[in-house]
């Protein structure tokens, strides 16, 4: 276990939602970055919209992350992985077009890394919250409460078809992607250690190439795609956590040599969807308010909880609901996507 805090680091999904603001952050923290992405477009991209990053950031396309030794050629001579890349997708004719990739995409950067030798100290995967919490909803009591030592054991043991749900087969596809990266490090035993982060809902800002819904992809699609539809009781819940908090502690993950071994937690509580209504409605946004102005407080059960966070960064503040929720509306307005 040693600190990394200077040297290059490999960002998969260096694209998407939350990969764009870990490219940020390292950045700031003064590393050199090699970002992976499909193709040329999506690296230009990047280079483009942070003239700044010229000179720090250079690009690998890797356009199959299923295909054996994709990553062989990215891994090399980088001090640290930082593995972002993962579908976020709910629609499929099978479900192994889901779990496939993202199981194949965890171990197979982790497969590289082994074979490069001994110059990779770290790898982090980006996981998702949804591992943890393990959807036994029938049997989940009020205050229970999760950590980074539960697992999704329902999603993890399904049996999946086409016809099952597109949420499970995510949560399938997150929770054995990480069990798999996980049981790959305990029977190999490589060189460097691993770190798994596990945010939950992203919401706030966003850098990354955005298009029209159906392309927006990640937390904003979701959050975009569920406003209009709305949650008429305001008590269906889910755990948040600000994109830019999820990417400075992608960093400071990196930077911390206790964290090698450990499975960290991203999220800053629960949220109804009441109370994302009464935000946008105070700041003055034409969206309908469902239900009843303050219907979501209250409502809520069944965290996971931060406290690894604030064991691991002890002065670490995570934003503001107010402030994740307002800032992510006003980009989505910018982008002509919210009125």
């Amino acid at each position: 276990m040693v600190a990394i805090t200077s040297g290059k680091v490999l960002v998969t999904g260096a694209s998407g939602y939350i990969g764009a603001w870990v490219v940020k952050y390292l950045v700031e923290h003064n590393f050199a970055v090699r970002v992976a992405t499909r193709n040329d477009e999506q690296a230009e991209f990047i280079e483009n919209r942070f003239p700044e990053y010229k000179g720090k950031v250079s690009h690998v396309n890797v356009p199959n992350i299923e295909a054996e030794n994709a990553y062989d050629e990215a891994v090399k001579d980088v001090d640290a992985i930082i593995h972002c890349a993962s579908p976020v997708v709910f629609s499929f004719k099978d479900p192994s077009e889901i779990i496939n990739p993202a199981i194949a995409g965890a171990t197979g950067i982790l497969k590289s890394a082994h074979k490069s030798g001994y110059v990779v100290k770290r790898v982090l995967i980006t996981g998702s919250g949804v591992a943890i919490h393990n959807m036994d909803f029938p049997n989940i009591k009020d205050g229970t409460t999760f950590d980074e030592a539960s697992w999704n054991t329902v999603a993890h043991d399904a049996k999946l078809d086409k016809d099952s749900s597109p949420w499970l087969v995510y949560n399938a596809a997150k929770t054995r992607a990480e069990k798999a990266a996980w049981e790959f490090v305990n029977s190999v035993r490589p060189s460097f250690d691993l770190v798994t982060i596990l945010p939950t809902f992203n919401w706030g800002p966003f850098i990354h190439k955005v298009g029209a819904l159906p392309t927006i992809g990640s937390s904003p699609g979701v959050f975009l795609s569920t406003l209009p539809v709305g949650e008429t009781s305001g008590t269906t819940v889910g755990d948040w956590v600000d994109v830019r908090d999820t990417a400075e502690l992608h960093v400071l993950a990196l930077e911390t040599p206790a964290l090698g071994g450990e499975r960290l937690a991203t999220t800053n509580g629960l949220y109804a969807w009441q109370d994302i209504y009464d935000v946008l409605n105070a700041a003055g946004y034409d969206v309908p308010g469902k239900a009843t102005k303050g219907a979501g407080a209250g409502k809520v059960n069944a965290p996971i909880l931060n406290t690894k966070t604030f064991k691991f960064f002890p002065g670490f503040k995570y934003r503001s609901f107010e402030e994740s929720v307002t800032d992510m509306a006003a980009d989505l307005k910018a982008a002509g996507l919210l009125q």
